[in-house]
Formats: C-alpha cells, sequence, structure tokens
C-alpha cells in the first residue's frame, strides 16, 4: 500500500484557544481551523494533532478526559483528525516525546501508513517546526499562538518553510505545492511564493 501524506497539526495555538487551559471546556476552535483541515481531508491528506498537554503531569486532568474531550470537540467540527498524539509531560520534566523529539510523529506514522519526508507540520512553535526537520519533513509556523511573539518568528525564520497569520494561509500554501502542473497553476504556484517571501519579509507586522 502506497503511503499516505500527512499534515500533521498542533492543537492549542494552531487549532483551539487558549494555549493554557484550565479546563478542557475552556478550549474553543480558532475561527476557520476547522474549514481548513476540513479542505486538508478533501485533497487527501491525513491529519494526525500531536500535542503537549502539560496540565496532565500537573494533575488538572488526566489523559482519558482528554481523549474523550478531543474526540467529542473535533466530532462536533466534524472534522476526522487522527489521534492525539499526546506527550502528558511538564515542559521542565526531560523526556522522549516530547517536541521537538520525532518519537510521536513516528508512531503516527507507523499506525497510519505515512510518508514522513512527503508530510508537513502546522504549528505555532520553534518546536513544531524542530520536529519536522527531524523527521524530514516540511514545517510551517502559524502566529494564531506562541508565534504571536515576533521573537519565536525570528527564531523558526531560517528553519520555517512558511510563515503566516493563520492554518488557513498555512493550507493555502500546502495545497498549492502539492496540486497538478499546468499553466493555469504554474501561476498561481508562482503567486504563492510570492506571498510567502512577502509573509517572511513583513510578517512582524500581521
Amino acid at each position: 500500500m502506497t503511503p499516505n501524506r500527512a499534515v500533521f497539526l498542533d492543537l492549542n495555538g494552531t487549532l483551539v484557544l487558549p494555549l493554557k487551559q484550565e479546563t478542557l471546556n475552556k478550549m474553543y476552535i480558532i475561527p476557520g481551523a476547522n474549514l481548513a483541515i476540513q479542505r486538508l481531508l478533501a485533497v487527501g491528506f491525513v491529519c494526525p494533532v500531536v500535542t503537549i498537554q502539560a496540565r496532565i503531569e500537573k494533575g488538572l486532568f488526566n489523559e482519558k478526559d482528554f481523549h474523550d474531550w478531543f474526540k467529542e470537540f473535533f466530532g462536533k467540527h466534524r472534522v476526522d483528525v487522527k489521534g492525539p498524539y499526546v506527550c502528558p509531560h511538564r515542559f521542565s520534566n526531560p523526556c522522549e516525546c516530547k517536541k521537538p523529539s520525532p518519537l510521536l510523529y513516528e508512531r503516527a506514522a507507523k499506525d497510519l501508513n505515512l510518508n514522513l519526508s512527503r508530510s508537513y507540520v502546522i504549528g505555532d512553535s520553534l518546536e513544531d517546526i524542530q520536529a519536522a526537520i527531524a523527521f524530514g519533513g516540511t514545517g510551517c509556523l502559524v502566529r494564531t499562538g506562541w508565534a504571536a511573539d515576533s521573537r519565536i518568528v525570528e527564531a523558526a525564520r531560517s528553519t520555517a518553510h512558511f510563515i503566516g497569520p493563520s492554518i488557513a494561509e498555512a493550507v493555502d500554501w500546502i495545497i498549492a505545492r502539492n496540486e497538478p502542473v499546468n499553466e493555469f497553476n504554474v501561476v498561481k504556484h508562482a503567486n504563492t511564493r510570492l506571498a510567502v517571501v512577502n509573509l517572511r519579509r513583513f510578517d512582524g507586522s500581521l
């Protein structure tokens, strides 16, 4: 069976807010994120969610509660995301599964028959971009979460293949890169590359 292409999705700051929730029922979808995922699914990408949930180890909720919430939340939004693949550890606690380790991405690849070298990561942190590099994929940084801080953008600039305001623009870019090449799409690809250059040059004002 031919391996699938994937777009790995971060959770907090990429698909949902707030960045640090005290309870699971406080989380809400970032406007347009569900529609962006639906577009990826429609063109054949598998969309696993890889997330650090340090509040599990802190005792604010447990891993079963989180998995139950995840299933209900994304079911309500009608998007078939896979996982979640969860690191439950505090940021200060060294572990094998915390981003930018590729462990959870490799686990998803095995579970879902994914071709990591043809896959992408969309996330809002430098660690998301570093994880993409670690497994040989392509990293896209969005500014709806931690990367609203321009210092994170600057830190990721040399390694992120795309920097943009939200998941919607990242999905535009990914789909454009994967469309069949014809005369119409050559123009679209050229315009997309120009947009990415401009985002990288001027994203401090986004």
